[in-house]
């Protein structure tokens, strides 16, 4: 494991803090520093999607002048899915010592209850 890197140039308030807290809990490889520097770009992003829409509006002119949604919107969604990617695939544990899940584990742990759905256990 490396020690924590100073944070990176260029990140706003939220990603230095988010980075701060998050090297001073962990030992971070290199590999995971990157992940987390990506984490902190996407948490500085939202900022910045959440202030245009605060801004603009929900709803903005359109090119011919009819209202349209903010496509602020649309990139903040991508942006909050992006973010659970990229802290998934960072897989610190939580305060119960448990990784974020992946939507990959999400949807197994959902088929397995479908399957067993309805099946009595087996007292043994």
């Amino acid at each position: 494991m490396n020690a924590p890197k100073r944070t990176p140039n260029g990140l706003n308030k939220r990603g230095r803090a988010y980075w701060k807290i998050t090297t001073e809990a962990y030992e971070l490889t290199d590999s995971e520093q990157a992940l987390l520097l990506e984490v902190c770009r996407c948490l500085d992003n939202l900022d910045q999607l959440a202030a245009a829409i605060e801004t603009h509006g929900a709803m903005v002119a359109g090119a011919a002048g009819q209202p349209v949604v903010n496509p602020a919107l649309t990139e903040a969604r991508g942006q909050r899915a992006i973010l659970h990617r990229l802290i998934a695939a960072l897989a610190l544990p939580d305060v119960d010592g448990d990784a974020v899940p992946t939507g990959h584990s999400l949807r197994g742990a959902a088929a397995n209850q479908a399957r067993w759905k309805g099946h009595k256990r087996v007292a043994g």
